[in-house]
């Protein structure tokens, strides 16, 4: 036979078919299924079947699609027929008038068609139509066979209605008692049909378990995609593959209730049984349980806090005891030995392990509490029985007295605080040793900028007046002198953020601060090809402030704009004296890469930095905005920035408090001050073995009318020392085999050079290096690079020793 010859013999066959996909979309019908739905080919194939036979709107219960729907799934669940014995179904009828239901009841069995592996491909419906048996009470909702005395044209029908009758009723007897005993059962149950655990019936109770969802017909994890993965699989599996029964109580399930819903844990007393045919083979699985949540929860609720208390003593190594003075015995909590590594029955026990070093000091304080004081906290080391460790302990106890005032008994706990001691030990160390790297750190950075900064100062004294050589060298001085303060910035980042910075204010003219910050940032700036325009108001603008700092602010928002600005952008500063509200403004804007509204409120905080691309790969440390912040606030001002938006640039304001009119005679400029004349001639020894620092500061003293003899050893200074009688010794302190400190001890010490003037010149420059440097007989403290006009002004202030 063809293919022809099959579609004729389904358009010939009497008996009703309808054919379907798995997806429920018609695909075919037979010529009897077409007649007794009065439909066309046309009319259906290619619809999905509930769209093509809809629902009654006018009488939903007429047209009983969950039952249909439900069957269909079952059948493609399972693999195998699914029969239901009686459905009514209202079939829609196209007529002149519109479209009527025309009511019919139907007997239908459903089969899925299978490939080779078994997976369905197709389901046929095969209906029925048993209207004509059947009488249907709308007030009852129930149908009941029309049983008319047989005659000879009915007698087939008639036989026909009784088995139909006997057979249904008795299917639908057997279902209703099932269906009856399910919804009055206690807990929830469900029957699993198949190796795929198919839901054949579930009674009420399981969908408040579970939430009401469409479960008949589906897989356990089609219906429960939440429950997969919980641990039930394998027992579903082993019950079906073993035919043995699993019990479990209170075990928790996790379900979602709602559809969307969150998901809640429940938990549930639990039993799977094989359901077997008549031949002893399982082909389900009947589960049965209770859902124990609520007496689950009360017990978890009981004891709940005194899981909190174990819980919270655990984590913080603490244990509580008990110590009856009269008998010494102790009582305790039960983690006793995880904390101290033995159980012990007296206090006496405990006090053997105590450090040596320690046992008096717990002792002391037993005592003092004991006497009067009523209670004692301590913390001692304590050497662990179990393994020998050192821990250590906080031990706070508290007295309790009888009516008479005698003692009874001392109630306390003891925590060990081993890790937050090695925490502070640990902290304290990397402390000492970050101080000592960054004290390292500023000695190596410094010793090459002190060369640099003395050999501008001899080209500003030359006698040529190149102007181009003393602009050079004033530049240069400029240069060294911003380095060394950015050098210093990084080293005491961390006193910067805590506040401890301290200012060297006097009155500071903002404009020349401004040309000083512009010509520090004038190399960025043009090595990006930015546009820069300076403006200021004719105003005077003054501040009392450390001009240098003020310096230094200017020109991280300088540096900042020329950074995230793109090449050849532009950038403005402003200078604005505000005299109603007595405040210096400076802005610095750009047409740079702007800011997010989310990063603006972060963008002076320490480290804070926008997106780096690789056209902004010179972005620095994310330091300098928060030294903005820092510095600008020291000087009672404020620091805002402000974007409209990525792209768009950005502007950073500071302001800062101004001087008023009267007070502003600023000093003059610091970096173009001249030098101090009329100074007398001094004898000076320089020590140091970095000899390119040495002898160009030896070649500017010289220059100022000093002699200069300058040595590179320790030991060999002290000899030439006695022979030069130096009046001024500038000593380095990082020198070969003694240092500088040892170096003016001894010499202090030789009646010949004790009368010296002593100045300490080194990279050392925090507070702990002053203090040494005085008490070993320095007078002076300068750090890399020397500020010559200060060391200058030292000089000629100073009265020449006659030897």
């Amino acid at each position: 036979m063809n293919l022809s010859d099959f579609q004729a013999l389904f358009r010939a066959t009497p008996y009703p078919y309808l054919v379907m996909t798995p997806d429920l979309t018609i695909v075919g019908a037979s010529g009897a299924y077409l007649r007794s739905v009065q439909r066309t080919e046309a009319d259906i194939v290619g619809r999905y079947v509930f769209e093509a036979f809809p629902e009654d709107p006018d009488n939903p219960e007429a047209t009983n699609i969950t039952e249909v729907k439900a069957s269909l799934l079952r059948a493609l669940a399972k693999g195998e027929p699914d029969t239901t014995a009686f459905v009514r179904y209202a079939v829609p009828v196209h007529t002149a008038e519109g479209t009527k239901f025309d009511e019919r009841y139907w007997s239908t069995v459903h089969t899925p068609v299978l490939d080779e592996h078994g997976t369905p491909i197709l389901v046929f419906q095969n209906p029925v139509d048993v209207t004509e048996l059947y009488r249907f009470d709308e007030r009852s909702q129930s149908a009941t066979l029309k049983l008319t005395p047989p005659s000879d044209s009915n007698t087939e029908n008639f036989n026909r209605a009784q088995m139909h009758e006997a057979l249904s009723r008795i299917l639908n007897n057997e279902r209703e008692h099932l269906r009856s005993l399910f919804n009055q059962a206690p807990g929830f149950v469900a029957v699993l049909m198949g190796p795929k655990h198919v839901f054949e019936l579930v009674n009420e109770a399981y969908y408040q378990l579970v939430g009401h969802r469409e479960l008949v017909g589906k897989t356990v994890w089609e219906a429960l995609p939440e429950v997969a993965g919980q641990g039930f699989e394998e027992f579903l599996h082993s019950v079906y593959r073993t035919g043995k029964a699993w019990t479990t109580r209170a075990m928790p399930v996790s379900v979602q209730r709602e559809r969307n819903g969150p998901t809640v844990q429940r938990y549930v007393d639990l039993v799977y049984e094989p359901y077997r045919n008549q031949d002893g083979v399982t082909i389900g699985i009947f589960a049965q349980g209770y859902d124990v949540t609520d007496s689950v929860e009360a017990q978890a609720a009981r004891r709940e806090s005194d899981e909190r208390l174990r819980d919270g003593m655990d984590a913080a190594k603490m244990v509580v005891w008990d110590w009856n003075l009269d008998t010494g015995e102790l009582a305790y909590s039960d983690n006793l030995a995880r904390v101290l590594g033995f159980s012990p029955q007296k206090m006496g026990a405990v006090s053997q392990y105590i450090h040596p070093d320690d046992r008096a000091t717990i002792a002391t304080a037993h005592s003092r509490a004991l006497d009067g004081a009523g209670a004692y906290a301590e913390v001692v080391r304590f050497i662990r029985p179990d393994n020998g460790r050192q821990v250590w302990l906080d031990s706070r106890g508290k007295v309790q007295f009888d009516g008479e005032g005698r003692p009874l008994r001392m109630r306390g706990v003891t925590v060990d605080v081993t890790e937050r001691y090695q925490a502070e030990f640990e902290l304290r160390e990397s402390n000492r040793k970050k101080d000592e790297f960054l004290a390292m750190l500023a000695h190596e950075l410094r010793n090459p900028l002190a060369p640099i900064s003395t050999a501008a100062e001899m080209l500003r004294l030359t006698k040529d007046h190149d102007p181009r050589t003393k602009k050079a060298s004033e530049v240069i001085s400029r240069q060294v002198r911003h380095m060394t303060a950015l050098v210093d910035d990084l080293l005491d980042v961390s006193r910067v953020t805590r506040g401890l910075v301290e200012l060297d204010k006097a009155l500071v003219d903002i404009k020349s601060a401004v040309s000083s910050a512009v010509e520090q940032a004038r190399p960025l700036i043009e090595a990006r090809r930015h546009t820069l325009v300076v403006r200021t108001d004719a105003a005077p603008a003054t501040v009392d402030g450390d001009r240098t700092r003020l310096v230094q602010v200017i020109a991280n928002l300088l540096n900042n704009a020329a950074k995230y600005t793109p090449q050849a952008g532009e950038i403005t500063l402003i200078v604005d004296v505000d005299t109603g509200e007595g405040l210096v403004r400076i802005s610095v804007s750009d047409n740079g890469i702007g800011m997010d509204s989310r990063l603006l409120p972060q963008v002076f905080e320490l480290f804070t930095q926008a997106e780096r691309t690789p056209d902004r790969a010179q972005g620095g440390l994310g330091i300098g905005l928060a030294l903005v912040k820092t510095i600008v606030a020291l000087h009672k001002g404020s620091a805002t920035a402000a974007s409209p938006g990525p792209g768009l640039g950005s502007t950073f304001t500071i302001a800062l408090p101004a001087v008023a009119q009267g007070r502003a005679q600023a000093p003059p400029d610091p970096d173009t001050a001249g030098p101090a004349s009329g100074a007398a001639s001094l004898q000076v020894m320089i020590v140091d073995d970095n000899v390119d620092a040495a002898e160009s500061l030896a070649v500017l003293l010289e220059a100022q009318g000093h002699r200069v003899s300058v040595q590179a050893h320790p030991i060999e200074a002290i000899a030439a020392a006695r022979q030069v009688r130096p009046q001024v010794f500038i000593l380095d302190i990082g020198l070969p085999d003694i240092d500088g400190y040892e170096l003016a001890r001894r010499l202090r010490a030789d009646p010949v050079t004790a009368d010296a003037l002593f100045i300490a010149l080194t990279g050392y420059g925090q507070a702990h290096d002053r203090v040494l440097s005085k008490s070993s007989g320095f007078e002076h403290h300068f750090v890399k690079p020397m500020d010559t006009d200060k060391l200058r002004q030292l000089l000629a202030t100073s009265v020449p020793r006659t030897r």
